[in-house]
């Protein structure tokens, strides 16, 4: 096991009810989050946390999928939850994935969306590329970051989700508020397997965006290998992004599988 200093998690908690904790994937931050979060509120109490190296939680050299999940483990001890429920999208998927592989007798139920435990191939090279392009100490506006970025990103909805973590300093220029640095030197961490040497006996939720092709519909029967309680669930509709393509879709499942 890595020797990697556990951090304090940025947090909001916010609602009543039972315990569930959300996590962003990679670039994003518990902000994408909060239009379900006020939906899920009147039933749960949510917990959305920022991630390390993201958002306003702390930025570390180490970054890793045991990193990122000691830091939940400890946030979850920290506010004495109990068998807390999870979601994890994309990345924060494969965090509540390495959390069961590693103390799933601690966690209650989890949804991952649009993620599976496999390796990844490296899918955002151009993003970095145009990220590295945009000279901080340079930048006067946040439409000026937009133009560097269309050079590799042709995607509107991508640019403006990455745009979302430029943050104006109030001495004047721009910070990231990920840190750009310490993702990209550790993101073949992020592409890699999680493995399992138990079986997992919570109940774990596989959701999957019809036009995404991060999980597939075969993989489920070898997934049940592992996870003997677990479903898949298709939203019609939807890419990656699904509590973005369709946050209402979701919001149905979410409460279907945890209520």
């Amino acid at each position: 096991m890595e020797q990697a200093e556990i951090i304090n998690l940025h947090n909001k908690k916010t609602g009543q009810g039972p315990a569930l904790i959300i996590l962003h994937g990679l670039f994003g931050s518990l902000d994408n989050w909060q239009s379900i979060v006020r939906l899920l509120s009147t039933d749960f109490t949510v917990y959305s946390l920022d991630l390390r190296n993201h958002g306003k939680s702390p930025h570390t050299t180490t970054f890793s999928f045991e990193s990122m999940a000691l830091d939940v483990f400890q946030f979850i001890e920290k506010h004495q939850l109990q068998a807390p429920d999870l979601i994890g999208h994309s990345m924060g998927g494969k965090v509540v994935l390495k959390m069961l592989s590693m103390q799933a007798q601690k966690l209650g139920r989890a949804m991952i969306l649009d993620i599976s435990p496999k390796v990844y191939n490296r899918g955002h090279d151009s993003i970095f590329k145009a990220l590295f392009k945009i000279k901080l100490e340079a930048l006067q506006r946040r439409d000026e970051a937009d133009l560097i970025l269309q050079s590799e990103i042709s995607d509107l909805v991508v640019r403006q989700f990455l745009l979302k973590n430029l943050d104006r300093q109030s001495t004047g220029g721009f910070n990231w508020k990920f840190n750009l640095k310490s993702l990209f030197e550790n993101y073949h961490h992020i592409l890699e397997e999680i493995k399992f040497n138990q079986i997992i006996s919570n109940e774990v939720c596989f959701v999957k965006g019809e036009h995404s092709n991060y999980i597939e519909a075969e993989e489920m029967e070898e997934l049940k290998k592992t996870f003997i309680h677990g479903q898949l669930i298709e939203i019609k509709d939807a890419g990656h992004w699904i509590h973005a393509d369709q946050p209402m879709k979701l919001l149905e499942v979410i409460k279907t599988f945890f209520l």
